[in-house]
């Protein structure tokens, strides 16, 4: 090497820790502290609708409220009595808005019950942004549309 040529090093941040033996460790220094960051697809509030994530559904904005209306013609709620929306509170600060017949038992489009993962990955979902109040959603089936109304907080 001349004396100008600088050597570089290239470290992984993803790479595992190794001991001063050579054996790598994939159990993290107790004394480390980490920082837990905020995952960027966590929202503190959030509407989920019982339909495919790819569902054609209509979203209405004014001063009051967001609307949001879907065909239900294919859903099983009629012989349930019709539908509620419930503000569920997953961690402090995180509401999820799902809908539910009002026996309690889940929403489900016909032919979907088994598309959709144990984990509910395939809903339709909608991120609501703060100046919304959860708590006060109504949902309502009739006419062959579901209409769900999330009211804003005044002066928003």
């Amino acid at each position: 090497m001349s004396m100008f040529a600088k050597k570089v090093t290239t470290v992984n941040p993803f790479a595992k820790k190794r001991s001063q033996h050579g054996v790598v460790s994939s159990t993290p220094n107790v004394n480390t502290k980490k920082q837990l960051w905020r995952l960027p697809h966590v929202f503190a509030k959030m509407l989920e609708l019982p339909f495919p994530s790819d569902a054609d559904i209509s979203i209405e904005e004014t001063p009051q409220f967001f609307r949001f209306v879907a065909l239900c013609n294919k859903m099983s709620i009629f012989n349930a009595g019709g539908v509620r929306a419930q503000a569920i509170e997953i961690l402090p600060g995180i509401t999820k808005i799902v809908i539910k017949r009002f026996d309690g038992g889940d929403v489900a489009v016909a032919g979907q019950q088994e598309k959709r993962s144990s984990l509910g990955v395939d809903l339709w979902r909608f991120r609501l942004p703060p100046w919304t109040q959860p708590e006060r959603v109504t949902a309502v089936c009739s006419g062959g549309k579901l209409v769900v109304t999330v009211p804003k907080i005044k002066g928003n």
